[in-house]
């Protein structure tokens, strides 16, 4: 009952055709709906890129939902709620032979010019098929009726998308498993309390002999906790990030640290560093003299390594890289 009403107060909405846009172009449209929104920009398996938008309120989210399609710079996105169903009977699936000279885009506009408005259109050429969501029932039903279609000469048909079609959209799991290392086996107590919306967590220790949890979170938790970056346990940070992550955001922004003695601290090597840029991760590079850091955003990296690539904490000489 908590995760559905934490769920309906910060919605999580993904956005997918968006190869051709910026991470800005699209947060820089959507805050038009929502000024308190976050993007996240990730990838699959497949290598299919994908927006994540965590709105403050169901509020602004329907308002941004209700406007659908959304064009931004010209390319039409495809839109809709993480936790959505993709069936029913404005769901429509579309078979097209895949050497057909037929773009999404212009099966978006035929279908939108013969039957009416649409919400969605996503087009798996290397499949040969489509999925296509109507705004109104009647259009969905027209166009099941309708027979002859065709577009530059090849001919298609609309069939009913039933509960079991899972294959026309790629699902996104509702749940993430989140990587929180820097962990010590004393800290377990606290963990739960540290932690209240962790599902469930299994232990694990590193080739270094480091204890890492790998727990698992509601997506909008995972995506919240992320946004809380850095967490500080008994004077130590914790790593904390998406298992198996696509390194698509802000992940790439890592500065590397050598010479750290073990007299410096997580937080002597956070303090220092904090004041070029927002830092989300500090920790010992395994049983090294490395740290890492990551910082939110390449700004902060680049303006750390303009500055200097020698820096001094307590009279340690360090030296630093971008990993």
């Amino acid at each position: 009952m908590n995760n559905r009403k934490h769920d309906e107060r910060c919605p999580l909405i993904v956005i997918h055709n968006i190869t051709r846009l910026t991470t800005n172009e699209i947060e820089r449209y959507c805050r038009k709906y929502d000024k308190n929104l976050r993007c996240f920009r990730r990838k699959n398996q497949y290598n299919h890129q994908y927006m994540l938008v965590l709105f403050s309120s169901m509020i602004t989210a329907n308002q941004y939902l209700n406007d659908r399609p959304h064009f931004i710079q010209n390319c039409r996105i495809n839109t809709s709620l993480v936790s959505e169903s993709f069936y029913g009977p404005k769901f429509l699936c579309v078979q097209i032979n895949k050497y057909a000279s037929i773009t999404e885009d212009c099966l978006y506009e035929y279908t939108t010019k013969h039957f009416g408005r649409i919400l969605n259109c996503v087009f798996y050429n290397f499949r040969g098929y489509a999925f296509i969501e109507f705004d109104q029932l009647d259009d969905a039903q027209r166009a099941l009726s309708s027979s002859n279609n065709e577009i530059n000469g090849c001919k298609f048909q609309y069939y009913p998308r039933h509960n079991n079609s899972n294959k026309i959209l790629p699902s996104l799991p509702l749940t993430k498993l989140v990587h929180i290392g820097n962990f010590l086996s004393k800290d377990q107590d606290k963990f739960l309390n540290y932690f209240p919306n962790l599902q469930n967590f299994t232990t694990h220790e590193s080739c270094y002999g480091e204890i890492y949890i790998l727990g698992l979170f509601n997506i909008n938790d995972s995506i919240e906790l992320l946004l809380k970056r850095p967490f500080f346990l008994n004077g130590r940070i914790l790593n904390i990030f998406i298992d198996i992550d696509d390194k698509l955001t802000e992940c790439n922004n890592y500065l590397l640290v050598r010479n750290v003695t073990y007299r410096l601290t997580d937080y002597n090597l956070f303090e220092y560093f904090s004041k070029f840029g927002y830092i989300l991760n500090c920790y010992r590079y395994g049983q090294t003299n490395a740290y890492r850091i990551q910082y939110r955003d390449r700004i902060s990296l680049h303006k750390v390594l303009q500055f200097n690539r020698i820096h001094v904490i307590k009279s340690v000489q360090l030296q630093i890289e971008e990993e």
